[in-house]
């Protein structure tokens, strides 16, 4: 569905400028007028078109650009209705992933056909770690993840994350994520690092 895309576009028209994203729009090969519709069903090919020239345009390393589209991504379903259904998926990061795929399902009753990713949580056996299992027929973006996870740990629970890639989709069936808590109740926060947000295409 169209609000992946849409995602894209808020994202680089709100950091780099509309002639930006009518730059990667021409260079993806993507000749349609407007805006991307979000009910409307496309090709999985123009999104991956899209990332491919919007990191030859802007010149970032694609698991940035991924992450912070994660990122615009989750703030995007805020804004468009969803802010309430997000807040009680769960207390806690855990707790809000585990109840992922219930948003999903809920989700593919507004969007027939959806191919939504599906998400399980589990621990590390040695220390009790969260280990978050993401599963997706669409290769290549679990950057996008890692923007949503934090950035939902960030604006829904208070705390701060971090995410590290355990095995790839190459090791085993799917993704395995590693999640660790760097700040929250009772933690002190490692100074931050500064945002993709702050480039410029001329720096």
């Amino acid at each position: 569905y169209g609000f992946v895309n849409y995602a894209l576009e808020l994202l680089v028209v709100k950091t780099f400028g509309e002639e930006t994203w009518e730059r990667i729009k021409k260079d993806a090969e993507v000749s349609m007028e407007g805006q991307f519709l979000v009910r409307q069903i496309y090709e999985d090919e123009i999104t991956y078109n899209l990332i491919h020239a919007a990191v030859d345009v802007l010149q970032i390393p694609a698991n940035a650009i991924l992450e912070l589209f994660g990122k615009t991504f989750f703030e995007f379903c805020q804004d468009s209705g969803y802010d309430k259904i997000l807040q009680v998926l769960g207390a806690t990061p855990r707790d809000f992933l585990q109840n992922l795929d219930a948003l999903h399902d809920h989700l593919g009753t507004l969007y027939p056909g959806m191919r939504a990713p599906s998400f399980r949580c589990t621990e590390r056996p040695e220390d009790g770690a969260l280990v978050l299992h993401y599963y997706s027929d669409r290769p290549g973006l679990e950057h996008i993840v890692i923007g949503i996870v934090k950035t939902v740990a960030s604006k829904l629970h208070g705390t701060e994350v971090e995410v590290k890639i355990l095995k790839t989709k190459k090791e085993c069936d799917h993704v395995q994520f590693l999640i660790t808590e760097l700040s929250g109740p009772g933690k002190v926060s490692r100074p931050e690092i500064t945002e993709i947000e702050t480039l410029s295409l001329g720096e």
